[in-house]
């Protein structure tokens, strides 16, 4: 056994059940350049990798393959439960750090018979996620579960404020919230101009899902001139893109998953984002997506839907427009709002620039969960 000293106090694991997720990878980098050492085993649901080294960390892979953003992805959750309590049991870290429902039944588990810290960040609280076939009691359950499960972990991330309206009435040690944002990638470089040409680019990247609002941008692209859509990332609906239309093949641009600084390239590239979600998904309401804050790091003005937390940013901080969701005549009103009027896109992107620079920053993000991170090692310490 090794023996106790400070250092072993800085050993993490991180846990995530799907391995494409920029978000994880940030944390994991950031604790790494700290003096962290860090793992994180993630669930590659494409079956592809096992093992791999990146900025400071190592990533263990669990390669079964399965589903994304499906129902019929219970029935591979056993396997991934057994794996990650395995894996939690043979390692010796003594901060394990899990994210989301479907990775915090084993941690407890583990925490519970090893005596180790445990964070956990929701990125979507569960029981509001589910399909609209579920029952309400189902839901209810699960809410609990999670809540429950809240009260056993020494400390909660969430990603926007208003999370805590899904959380509230669980028992919290240690909260912080870490919002969603990128590292700035245009640090110290001039955010690019938007487009002086008449055809405007719009850009998505993220889950390829008819709740984004995906077939809406569809019409709206068809029926309007000079305005192209690339869209990346993969999901349920892939298949909307891989088979469009003749019509629409020279107007829309799907590029499949890409690495997340190609995702960034391309914001850059582009002149309006979009980040549309369906209200009646209870979880959706309280979406704040990274999509939002790469448009704001990179200066970019972004259409966004009523009844959500991102509208209320984008409100709040006059970097987009705001729209009602699945209205097709609104998202075209808006594309042709900004279209049309270039010095109206360069001052929403820099309303959302200096937003970025000034609230949502990752540096501001980053010392946040130090500062957590710092005081469970201090405790650790206290205890041990």
């Amino acid at each position: 056994m090794k023996p106790h000293t400070s250092a072993n106090y800085r050993t993490v694991i991180l846990v995530r059940s799907r391995a494409i997720d920029p978000s994880i990878h940030k944390v994991a980098e950031a604790l790494a350049k700290n003096n962290y050492d860090v793992k994180l085993l993630v669930w590659d649901r494409k079956g592809e990798r096992r093992f791999e080294k990146f900025n400071g960390y190592n990533v263990r892979y669990f390669s079964i393959k399965a589903p994304y953003d499906k129902v019929n992805v219970a029935f591979y959750l056993p396997l991934w439960w057994l794996y990650e309590f395995l894996v939690l049991l043979l390692n010796d870290a003594k901060i394990i750090h899990a994210c989301d429902l479907d990775t915090l039944m084993p941690a407890i588990t583990i925490k519970l018979i090893k005596k180790v810290k445990l964070c956990y960040t929701i990125y979507d609280f569960y029981a509001d996620n589910l399909p609209k076939l579920f029952p309400s009691f189902a839901r209810k359950i699960i809410a609990w579960v999670e809540k429950f499960g809240i009260g056993l972990c020494d400390a909660i991330f969430i990603v926007d404020p208003t999370r805590y309206r899904q959380i509230k009435g669980a028992r919290m040690k240690r909260m912080a919230v870490i919002y969603n944002s990128p590292p700035d990638y245009v640090e110290g470089r001039l955010v690019s101009k938007p487009s002086v040409t008449k055809e405007v680019t719009l850009f998505y990247a993220g889950l390829i899902d008819r709740s984004r609002g995906l077939t809406d941008i569809l019409k709206t692209v068809r029926d309007l001139d000079e305005v192209k859509l690339v869209i990346a990332g993969l999901g349920p609906d892939v298949k909307i893109f891989e088979n469009l239309p003749r019509s629409l093949k020279y107007k829309v641009e799907y590029v499949g998953f890409i690495p997340y600084k190609e995702v960034v390239k391309r914001t850059l590239e582009a002149d309006i984002l979009f980040a549309l979600y369906d209200p009646t998904i209870p979880n959706n309401i309280y979406a704040s997506p990274n999509k939002l804050f790469e448009a704001m790091m990179c200066g970019k003005p972004i259409i966004v839907n009523e009844e959500t937390t991102a509208a209320e940013i984008v409100k709040k901080e006059r970097c987009g427009l705001v729209i009602p969701y699945g209205n097709v005549e609104a998202i075209k009103n808006a594309v042709m709002r900004l279209k049309n009027d270039c010095s109206l896109r360069l001052m929403l992107g820099k309303n959302g620039r200096l937003a970025y620079e000034k609230i949502y920053n990752w540096k501001l993000m980053k010392r946040r969960l130090l500062h957590i991170y710092d005081q469970l090692i201090s405790h650790t310490g206290e205890e041990a």
